[in-house]
Order: structure tokens, then C-alpha cells, then sequence
């Protein structure tokens, strides 16, 4: 991890967003491949992710997995179920998609050269994320994107 800036990639980012809108901390999880992603999930929470940099490749939450292979390769496999309703196995290749999507619809903000400030990101995101640019996230659940504009919300009190 950069000791600037966490490195996080768009759609995890919106994970936490949501979770931060449904007050979903992580406490629980049971963390079998060893990534970052309930620590860091707390981290961001709590007011410590001050300035984060989007990339669609590794990121902080999965660089410590078991699941990624030579340090850049996720090995990790969707359910046939999921794989049937995207067309694809590999999440590593479903993940790029998506946050490559993410940035052409919201290139200004998830710039994959831009370190952020916290607070600036969270205002900036309150302003022009909208509902389709959610629902380029994943498969379409109404609650996600309310839950995710409220963790906006919350996440600019607690960064202010």
C-alpha cells in the first residue's frame, strides 16, 4: 500500500459506499483469502482513507489475496449461475470490464491518474453519479442505489 493514498479500484469503491449506507462494517466476515477488504472497508468508515487513486488492475483490497497469482492475476472463478447471466467465468476479467465502464462514464472521476482527496471525491461524486452509472455496477437492485447515495451522504459528514 501507498502510504499517500489507498488504491482501490471503482467498483469497490462503490462497495463501500453502499456499505457505508447500510452501516455494513465487515466485523463479521470471515476473510479465507486474505484480502484487504474488510480492513480496508473499516479504514474507509472510520474517516481514515483520506486520498485514494482509482486503478482497474490490483488494488489495496486485493493485493494480499491467495487467489492472485504472481502479484497481478486474480484465479478466482464466478458460480455457473453468475457466469451464465454475464457470459463470463474469470473475475479478474469481469472486474476490468466494469471499472473500465465505471471511468467512461464518469472519466472525470474515476481517472485513473487522479489521486483524490477524500471530501473533493465524495462532493464531486454526490454531484454527478447518477442511478445509470450505478447500474453499470453489477446487476440491477433498486436498494443498491439509494444505500449508495446515502453513504455518500454519511461519508461527507464523517470527511468534512
Amino acid at each position: 500500500m501507498n502510504k499517500d493514498y489507498y488504491s482501490i479500484k471503482p467498483h469497490h469503491f462503490l462497495d463501500y459506499l453502499y456499505e457505508l449506507g447500510i452501516g455494513y462494517r465487515h466485523e463479521d466476515e470471515v476473510n479465507v483469502y486474505g484480502s484487504n477488504n474488510a480492513e480496508l472497508c473499516r479504514k474507509f468508515s472510520d474517516g481514515e482513507m483520506r486520498a485514494i487513486k482509482f486503478t482497474p488492475f490490483v488494488d489495496d483490497i486485493c493485493r494480499p489475496c491467495k487467489k492472485l497469482e504472481n502479484g497481478e492475476r486474480c484465479t478466482d472463478l464466478f458460480d455457473d449461475e453468475t457466469t451464465k447471466l454475464y457470459g463470463v467465468r474469470n473475475k479478474q476479467d469481469f472486474n476490468y470490464r466494469l471499472d473500465i465502464k465505471l471511468n467512461e462514464a464518469l472519466p472525470e472521476i474515476f481517472d485513473f491518474d487522479r489521486v483524490w482527496d477524500m471530501s473533493e471525491l465524495l462532493y464531486e461524486l454526490e454531484k454527478n453519479l447518477t442511478e445509470d452509472i450505478i447500474g453499470l455496477y453489477k446487476w440491477q437492485r433498486p436498494e443498491r442505489t439509494v444505500k449508495t447515495f446515502e453513504g455518500i451522504r454519511k461519508g461527507k459528514t464523517l470527511y468534512s
